[in-house]
């Protein structure tokens, strides 16, 4: 996995988490059938020193007023949030300074919304501080916080959808010709581009931005279907990454593939056809992609 897509794969699982909390999540995150603090608490820590560690603090003295997690080393106060909005960034700053806590930094954390005001001895915050972190971070820290974000979040729990109907939305996707046809019969190259685009957001994230199209999320589904959905997302993101390289090597804003590409890419269309039909098989829906004819 190269570096942008173990980014992309951190970015995916935080997008869809946000959906999910403001669908199913009222003002806090009690609810939740896991601790957030401590999802965010250990992936803060994969870019401190070890001398440098957040704690939760709720799990020193219970519902501390006001932080959730601290930073004794760096003098940091943190909360983590669903709205950081104007009221409840200044209610926190309010009391934070009642209860006379002691820290010097105060950070708000609104993990679905965050204001962009400026208020004195606070620092706001949204998700995208955490996807810097993890953007500007190394490769071995990518890994570290894509397995924290994977495995302490019970993702196959947060959707009531059916493998079976999300995975018949998917099918739908990727039975259209940007796959089914094989690229003799491709009348327009970038138009397949882009009809891939559309397979692998359907299978990383679950929608398709600007289409009332809706399956779960990757990282939804069972082990064996994501093991299954995975290797056809990743014969789909090769087939894109010819493309791209075709563009880049050419200095071009249009493809224009050479029988050696055209060839890879029908190989690739192949086994993510097969994979495709094996899994609607498996799963007893009663529907096959039939290709067009490849010679």
């Amino acid at each position: 996995m190269t570096e942008q897509q173990k980014l992309n794969e951190i970015i995916t699982l935080f997008t869809f988490l946000q959906i999910h909390i403001q669908n199913y999540v009222n003002q806090s995150f009690t609810d939740l059938t896991f601790s957030l603090e401590n999802v965010i608490k250990d992936y803060l820590n994969v870019f401190e020193k070890a001398t440098e560690q957040y704690e939760n603090i709720n799990s020193l003295k219970h519902n501390y007023p006001a932080i959730d997690l601290i930073n004794k080393s760096k003098n940091i106060a943190l909360q983590i949030t669903t709205n950081a909005d104007l009221r409840k960034v200044k209610k926190t700053l309010e009391t934070y300074n009642r209860h006379k806590i002691v820290y010097s930094n105060l950070i708000v954390i609104g993990f679905v919304k965050s204001s962009k005001a400026s208020i004195p001895k606070v620092e706001i915050k949204g998700v995208k501080y955490l996807i810097d972190l993890a953007k500007f971070g190394s490769s071995a820290q990518k890994d570290e916080v894509y397995e924290i974000l994977k495995n302490q979040i019970p993702w196959t729990s947060l959707s009531p959808r059916d493998d079976k109907m999300s995975f018949e939305v998917v099918f739908d996707v990727i039975n259209r010709s940007a796959i089914r046809d094989y690229t003799v019969c491709e009348g327009d190259f970038d138009k397949m581009a882009n009809g891939l685009s559309e397979v692998k957001e359907i299978i990383t994230t679950g929608v398709i931005k600007g289409k009332n199209i809706r399956a779960k999320a990757l990282v939804e589904y069972t082990n064996k279907i994501n093991t299954q959905l995975s290797e056809i997302e990743l014969y789909v993101s090769q087939i894109i990454q010819i493309c791209n390289s075709n563009k880049n090597e050419r200095n071009s804003t249009f493809l224009c593939l050479s029988k050696n590409e055209t060839d890879e890419i029908d190989d690739l269309k192949e086994k993510i056809i097969n994979k495709t039909n094996k899994l609607a098989k498996e799963l007893k829906l009663d529907k096959e992609i039939v290709p067009s004819k490849r010679w």
